[in-house]
């Protein structure tokens, strides 16, 4: 893929989920105000409050059909669990008071803060496009510190880990053309 034809989605996203972000401000809640989690043995309390929740029947997925990308395309039909944009997580009603979705979903949410909004919607159109959704490398290390968090009962510090890794990362993982 042309890194100019990258661009032009990317912008579209980011336009979209401006729009959406200013549709939905008013049923914004902090998480530090959402319980009774215990999401604070994981994340800071200005974490907490920073990332912000809105139940939603359905979660948002701007109109990715558009893009010509077969593998995104199918994405405006999945019924999502929860989604981050940025800071603010959108939860399906369904699962409102399932911590783990919470916990999920916050840690895209610090993974958004480590490498900023293009980075991150690069990263996961890319992961997903050539590994699919599951393995794509935001969402493996989603799911595997949520299953850690699920099945172990020792805190740890999720924006230090998640830093950690991404740190590492390789540059692939943020180049337009392995897209074809």
């Amino acid at each position: 893929m042309e890194q100019e034809q990258f661009n032009k989605i990317l912008a579209g996203v980011k336009k979209w989920m401006k729009h959406l972000l200013v549709r939905y401000e008013p049923r914004m809640e902090p998480m530090a105000e959402v319980g009774p989690f215990n999401l604070d043995r994981y994340y800071p309390a200005d974490m907490l409050r920073s990332v912000k929740r809105v139940i939603v029947d359905r979660c948002p997925v701007p109109p990715l059909a558009a893009t010509g990308i077969d593998q995104l395309a199918e994405i405006e039909n999945w019924e999502l669990k929860g989604i981050p944009w940025g800071n603010i997580i959108f939860i399906r009603r369904d699962l409102e008071n399932w911590e783990a979705v919470h916990f999920h979903e916050i840690l895209h949410a610090v993974q958004w803060q480590c490498l900023g909004a293009d980075r991150y919607l690069t990263a996961w159109a890319i992961g997903t496009i050539i590994r699919g959704y599951r393995d794509n490398p935001l969402e493996e290390m989603a799911f595997r510190f949520q299953s850690q968090f699920e099945t172990e009962d020792k805190s740890f510090d999720v924006v230090k880990e998640v830093s950690g890794e991404i740190e590492k990362w390789p540059e692939s993982y943020f180049d337009i053309e392995r897209i074809h």
